[in-house]
This record gives structure tokens, sequence and C-alpha cells, in this order.
């Protein structure tokens, strides 16, 4: 897994992805996924939760299709509730730090992607498309970028 740079999950009933459980594990599981660099997951409508991307640090695409139960990409409530409350001690750090290419379709229920505001110093091309309950973007950037925003009612 430590040479794995792609991960691309398509047509699936998993309903979880998970990583670690331990402070231990998830110190691992980060140092693993350090070379994964884009993440592909597209029809997987038992998927609800995408918490473990606080994992991947140096991810630079993540596309995300007819994933019908996501509501958010990551939640305060999910990460609030793991392991431990300090998140530097779960082996997080702010997410998509390094991301360059966000594209969320046709995603029925999503409603948020992260609950505050997030840096994305890299972000080049972002595409939301049939996203209806989709209200904003947590963006907070100092750069132009080119933003893709169709069908969102």
């Amino acid at each position: 897994m430590e040479r794995l740079s792609k991960l691309i999950i398509r047509s699936c009933d998993i309903s979880e992805i998970e990583i670690g459980r331990t402070p231990w594990d998830i110190i691992l599981t980060r140092t693993r996924l350090r070379n994964l660099t884009s993440v592909i997951i597209t029809g997987c409508n038992g998927l609800k939760d995408l918490m473990w991307l606080l994992f991947v640090p140096n991810l630079t695409h993540l596309e995300l299709q007819c994933l019908e139960k996501v509501e958010e990409i990551i939640s305060e409530e999910k990460v609030s509730s793991s392991i431990t409350d300090e998140p530097k001690a779960r082996g997080m750090n702010t997410p998509f730090q390094k991301l360059e290419r966000l594209e969320l379709i046709n995603l029925p229920r999503l409603k948020r992607i992260y609950w505050s505001p997030l840096i994305f110093p890299c972000l080049k091309k972002i595409v939301v498309e049939k996203c209806p309950k989709l209200r904003k973007l947590p963006l907070s950037f100092k750069r132009i970028v080119l933003v893709v925003v169709k069908n969102l009612l």
C-alpha cells in the first residue's frame, strides 16, 4: 500500500472505508498513504462517510460521482467522535492542502464538504454538478481558480 498513488473504487456496495481504530493504526496508515495522490469514487451507493480522506496528505485529485448517501465529505461530528479530541494526535492535519482538482458530480444528498472554510493553496479546478443540497463551498483562497457549477437545483 505504500506505493499506491491512485485509488479508483467503482460500483460497489461498501458502506464504509475504515482507516484504523487506534492512534498507532492511524499513524501507520497516514505514512502508508503518503503516495496516494488521486482518489476516484463512483457508484458506491452505500458509502456515507469519507472521513478517511483526512489521512491522505498528498491528495491532488478528488473525484466523487454518483454517491447517493454522502451528506458530508468530512463530517465534524465523525471527526470529533474519533479516537481523541486532539486532531494532531490522530495524525490529521487540515485536509486538501495539496488538492489541485475537485470534482463533485451527482451527489444528491451532499450538503457540505467540510464544516469550516479551507485554504486551497494548490487548487486549479472545481467542478460541481447535480448537487442540489450543496449551498456553499468552504473556500478561502487568495487566487483565481476555475469553478464550474452545473445544475445545482
